[in-house]
């Protein structure tokens, strides 16, 4: 036990001395104003554990001269574990203050904590403390052939109840509480918690004995009642008289049916007494080896490695930071209007189906075909294909159909004729000014109608009989939709005429996605939006629905495929972000 407090003691004196001495907070990393900053006992914590380290110390001295050492040891070990947790908190406490100070402009930003040598001397001490404690509290008593243990049993009617033989001298309770060392009924006088043996600074022992208990003594070799002992060798009070006993010394005391029996015994175990350092050699090889692996641990962590060294230089890295948020603006919404309206020979069809090639160019441009030098004019006769084909064989030649397909127009007066047979240098699509168009001017043909009827879609109805003014049935009209660009909101580096005017391009697409659902779902109205990103390269990515109230999941889809196929500026310095709501309803 002695060893373990004089390691204790070491320990405390290393925390208290190597604290105080020495600063807790490194000057060379952190530049405090005050200079009482860098000590630890300015810390509320470092305090508490200094204070606690002292109580530890304080302790393990007082073991040196009290019996009951194992008891002290206990207390000296719990005020170590409160230093422990305090030196933990105390560099959280310290960066808190650093962080504020470097918030006020006090010390520098780039200021980071570093704990210095007073700290881990501090630590250090600690652990020595719990080594030294935990030493003293599992050491065994050294006992030799003339040491005698003090053993008591309780008794119940003869039979054995409990037996203990102890070790460590200390004082011994009776009573009928629960934390007692021996448990008696109640009503004999003795309370709760009642010392029947108490043991002085010196290790003596004492018997508790009163003129009313029953039971027999045997000290110093004459065995006599309670009652006549007291009366003959004691003051004879009538309270409790403590009488020293000592080896070769029994008592039996009645409380009743239990009986409670003392005496001192041999050791059953005999401990030699042994110089302190003569120890097994596999222990002291294994002390031996992990103190040198703490201690190379302890200086590479401390010493070799310098906060305030080189800073390693690296060549910055080129990155973008993606936000993403929404920004509310005013927003100007243009119209598509398209309401129902009668088809008309040589009508441009409308949206997609009256466009050729990117999408994505100006519709207002004419599409024309060169008649001559077209790569297709140069591979692919037109005679030869359809019913140009079926025209101009040998059969038609003679027919009155050749005179239909002549440029002559005086001899067939029919517009057609110069329309189907082509004039100019170029063919263009869709007007026939120059040949294959359908839409001109001048006379029209004339005659006089066969048998016959034709049936087709649209209800197109030339009559029976003789087809004197024939007439084509009215087509209905054909019924579609308003859909209606709202002004787009978002963040990044994109401009943002350059992002309307692709979506704008892209508006007949939408279009044509809630009309073929309006087909199908007369009263299919409501408003969708639609985020995506513009990443780097100009491309659409992460197109997602953010809101709609439209309810139909294909048009949706729709809406996101035509959005990912458009295509846009590269932005310059970062990613965009484009939020852009579609309302839809029907014509």
């Amino acid at each position: 036990m002695f060893i373990g407090l004089i390691i204790a003691v070491i320990g405390g004196l290393v925390g208290l001395i190597g604290a105080f001495a020495v600063p807790w907070v490194d000057p060379d990393v952190v530049h405090f104003q005050d200079p009482a900053l860098f000590r630890g006992q300015v810390w509320w914590p470092g305090a508490a554990a200094l204070a606690a380290i002292a109580v530890a110390t304080v302790a393990a001295a007082t073991g040196f001269f009290v019996v009951f050492r194992k008891k002290v040891a206990l207390a000296g070990l719990i005020a170590t574990v409160a230093a422990l947790v305090f030196l933990v908190l105390t560099p959280f406490v310290i960066r808190t203050t650093v962080h504020k100070m470097v918030d006020d402009g006090t010390l520098i930003e780039t200021t980071r904590l570093a704990m210095f040598y007073g700290y881990h001397l501090a630590f250090l001490g600690v652990a020595v403390l719990v080594v030294g404690f935990v030493w003293t509290l599992g050491a065994q008593p050294i006992l030799g052939p003339e040491d005698r243990l003090l053993r008591m049993a309780l008794l119940w009617r003869g039979t054995l109840v409990k037996e203990t033989t102890f070790t460590e001298k200390r004082d011994i309770t009776v009573g009928d509480a629960v934390r007692s060392d021996f448990v008696l009924p109640k009503g004999f006088g003795v309370g709760h918690f009642f010392p029947i043996v108490k043991v002085d600074r010196k290790g003596n022992y004492a018997l508790a004995l009163k003129r009313d208990m029953a039971g027999r003594v045997c000290l110093g070799g004459t065995v006599s009642p309670v009652e006549d002992y007291v009366r003959k060798h004691t003051s004879d009070q009538s309270g409790v008289n403590y009488v020293p006993i000592e080896k070769g010394d029994w008592a039996i005391l009645e409380f009743g049916d239990v009986e409670l029996f003392l005496q001192f015994v041999r050791p059953s175990v005999i401990i030699g007494r042994r110089p302190a350092m003569a120890l097994d050699g596999n222990i002291v090889a294994a002390i031996v080896g992990s103190l040198f692996v703490v201690a190379a641990f302890f200086v590479t962590a401390q010493f070799i490695w310098n906060p305030a060294g080189r800073v390693e230089k690296r060549q910055a890295e080129k990155r973008f930071l993606k936000v993403e948020m929404n920004i509310t603006q005013e927003k100007d919404e243009q119209l598509l209007e398209i309401g129902e309206e009668d088809d008309t020979v040589g009508k441009k069809a409308e949206g997609e189906e009256g466009k050729f090639g990117d999408p994505d160019k100006d519709p207002t441009l004419e599409s024309k075909v060169p008649k001559r030098d077209g790569e297709l004019v140069a591979r692919i006769d037109p005679k030869k294909i359809g019913l140009a084909d079926v025209l101009s064989n040998q059969l038609s030649r003679s027919s009155a159909i050749s005179s239909i397909l002549s440029d002559n127009v005086d001899a067939f007066d029919n517009r057609m004729a110069v329309a189907m047979a082509g004039t100019g240098a170029e063919l263009v699509v869709g007007y026939g000014a120059g040949g294959m168009g359908f839409k001109g001017t001048g006379p029209g043909g004339g005659g006089t109608g066969g048998y016959g009827r034709i049936h087709g879609l649209g209800r197109v109805d030339t009559g029976g009989g003789m087809g004197v003014r024939a007439g084509l049935g009215t087509k209905k009209a054909k019924k579609v939709g308003n859909v209606s660009l709202g002004g787009m909101s978002g963040t990044g580096f994109c401009k943002k005429s350059h992002i309307q005017s692709v979506v704008m391009r892209r508006a007949g697409a939408i279009r044509a996605c809630y009309e073929a659902q309006l087909q199908i779902h007369e009263a299919l109205a409501g408003k969708v939006t639609a985020r995506w990103t513009i990443n780097l390269q100009g491309m659409v990515e992460g197109a997602s629905i953010v809101d709609s109230t439209l309810g139909n999941s294909s048009v949706e889809q729709c809406i996101l495929q035509t959005i990912r196929r458009m295509r846009f500026e590269e932005p310059e310095g970062g990613v965009c972000v484009v939020q852009w709501p579609f309302v839809f309803n029907p014509g």
